[in-house]
């Protein structure tokens, strides 16, 4: 069973940074645990999965409110 860590709050962060934030913040973590990341909505959301992915990781959407996505990320490398 996996564990949720976080939620990482990485809306004050601008491109490419909030990426290089998450892919610390998985690092940090086990194979198949969850993390969850709160990015700000819009381009930066469909960045941070794109790259998210390439890297392998298991990727979705959880919320979006406001001005902020949650993004739950399940690391798989």
């Amino acid at each position: 069973m996996s564990v949720l860590t976080g939620p990482i709050d990485l809306t004050q962060y601008g491109c490419p940074m909030h990426y290089i934030k998450a892919r610390e913040a998985i690092s940090h973590i086990a194979l198949e645990q969850d993390i969850e990341l709160w990015v700000n909505s819009g381009d930066a959301v469909t960045e941070v999965l794109k790259s998210l992915r390439q890297d392998g990781q298991q990727c979705e959407v959880l919320a979006e409110e406001g001005l902020t996505t949650t993004i739950r990320v399940r690391k798989k490398r």
